[in-house]
Formats: C-alpha cells, structure tokens, sequence
C-alpha cells in the first residue's frame, strides 16, 4: 500500500494503516533512540507513535517527512528522558545477559562487547552535533534534508558536520589501527629477542 492511502486510512482511524506504519518505521525510530542512549527504547517508541498519531490529521508529507517527524519526536523524547534519569537515584535493573546464572558462549560475548566498546570510543571522540548527524545519516538512514529538519538546523551546516565527523572518524580509526600494528610490533619484537 502507498503511503498516501495509508495516511487517509490512519485519518480515517483505520486500525490496519497504523500497524502498517509501525511495522515500517519503528525499528527505524528504535535504534535511533537506542543510539541517542535511551534506556526505556520500546516505551520511548511506542511514546513516539502514539504522539504521532495522535496529530496524524494535521501532519501534511510524504513519507520521509513522516520518517523525519517520527525522529523529531523521538529526538525530544529521548531528551526529556535523560533530563528525568539525571533527576533520579540510578536503580539497579535485573538484565537476562547481564545474569551471571545464564550461560552465552565466551566467544559472542568478547566480540559483542569489543564492537560496542569501538563503536562507542569513536563516536564518543566527536563532538555531540556530530555525533548526532552521524547517527541520523547513517544509523538511521535519512536525507541531509530530514537530518536538517530534526536538528533544527540548515541543510549546509549538517552537511559540514557530518564531513567533519567524519574525517575525525577517518582519523580516530586510522590512529587507533596505527596504535594496534605497533603494540603488536613490539610484542613480537619483544618475543623474537633470546
């Protein structure tokens, strides 16, 4: 179903046409909740589409503009989440594979943890608007237009943030492989030595 018919069947209050939005989009909304460091990401998602559908009368676009609309919200929410966790006494949660009583093979483990503990060193190394364009560009997969339009900020400056961000990701990837060869240079040489 296109999306035009789609969005008369949500106005209408089809119950079928949002189902439909959201088994298209809510993965989408999810990870980039998740990325912008959401704790609650399947409430925040679930807070993002019923905003969304709650004004799904007024709102007038396509679907990119509907894509960029969910973001924006999601974008809020998270905010308005960080500002309420920052208000409150950290509680200790229960997490299956956090359960020292369940088992997971050793080998998923190491390389789950070293791929977040990257990803996250890098992305960590750039300023917050670039963190952010690169979240919405390549995590999230929207237009520069959409990522301007959910920062709130012109299509040339995401542009320059995101060549930034990238050339520092450029940088910071390159001197952390630099880092590796010659600690494992010097391993070996070290070992070579009778």
């Amino acid at each position: 179903m296109d999306f035009e018919d789609l969005l008369h069947d949500a106005r209408l209050g089809e119950g079928a046409a949002f189902a439909e939005l959201w088994s298209r989009h809510a993965a989408r909304v999810a990870s980039f909740a998740r990325l912008r460091g959401a704790v609650e990401v399947e409430e925040l998602t679930s807070d993002v589409f019923l905003a969304a559908f709650e004004s799904i009368t007024r709102f007038e676009g396509d679907e990119s503009g509907f894509v960029a609309l969910l973001l924006t919200i999601a974008r809020r929410r998270v905010v308005d989440e960080q500002r309420r966790r920052a208000r409150r006494v950290p509680v200790a949660t229960w997490a299956a594979e956090e359960d020292a009583r369940t088992v997971r093979s050793v080998e998923d483990d190491v390389l789950d943890r070293t791929a977040a503990a990257d990803l996250a060193t890098h992305l960590d190394r750039l300023t917050p608007d670039q963190r952010e364009v690169v979240t919405l560009r390549l995590i999230a997969d929207l237009s520069l237009e959409q990522t301007a339009q959910v920062m709130g900020k012109r299509v040339g400056t995401v542009k320059s943030l995101q060549r930034r961000a990238l050339d520092a990701l450029r940088r910071s990837l390159s001197g952390d492989a630099e880092h590796r060869i010659t600690s494992l240079d010097s391993s070996l040489d070290s070992k070579a030595t009778p």
